[in-house]
Order: structure tokens, then sequence, then C-alpha cells
């Protein structure tokens, strides 16, 4: 994996966890493993935090970003809502070669897409 180079703020728990969900490879990534998204809640990051009061919506979140619609990307820094989209057709997303429609690398959201054409 390439050095990420995180701020000095962040805590040790915080950059393992990131390290983890940043490695390239799915089967190698935090949460890629046979335990999936558990292997994720039982990371350090997240010790002390009750799954369930998550589930149940009983917390209240450290921030909430104060939307006027679904198309307000105001909290997107301009470098990402700038870009062009390019559609890539399913035969050209495999970078090697394989049918990346089969049932392991099928994407998840096939009816989603996004466009930031609507900034505010």
């Amino acid at each position: 994996m390439e050095d990420i180079k995180f701020p000095r703020t962040l805590s040790s728990d915080a950059k393992s966890l990131l390290s983890g969900l940043l490695i390239k490879d799915p089967n190698k990534r935090l949460g890629g493993g046979p335990d999936d998204a558990k292997e994720i809640m039982r990371h350090s990051f997240f010790a002390g935090l009750d799954w369930q009061d998550v589930y149940d919506k009983k917390l209240i979140p450290p921030f909430k970003p104060q939307v006027s619609s679904e198309t307000d990307t105001r909290y997107f820094d301009e470098e990402f809502t700038a870009q062009t989209i390019t559609i890539t057709p399913p035969e050209k997303f495999d970078e090697d070669g394989m049918d990346c429609m089969d049932n392991e690398r099928r994407p998840h959201f096939p009816q989603f897409s996004y466009s930031a054409s609507g900034r505010e």
C-alpha cells in the first residue's frame, strides 16, 4: 500500500481504521474477510460504541450538515464536484480483462447514478 500521510491530529485508532479501509485488494481490506462488516465494527476506533444504539438511531451525530436539498453539495470540495463525469461501460471497467459482471464483482447499486450538475 502506498504511504498515506494523515494529519497529526488523527488518533492512531483512526489511522488504523482508515489504513485498513483503504487497502486496494478487497480480500485483504478491513471488512473484506468472512466476518464482513463485523470486522469493522470490532475495530478499536469504535470501542465503546453501542451498535444497537446506532441501529436504533439513539445517538446524536457530532455533525449534521445543513442541506437545502438532495442535490446540495456545499460540503463537498469543488475539486471533486467540478470533475467531468464519464460513464464507463462495464466491459471497459475491468482492468485485468476479467468479466466484471460476475457475481463477486457486480455493482451493489446498479440503478444508482449521480451528477452534481444541479449544484447550489
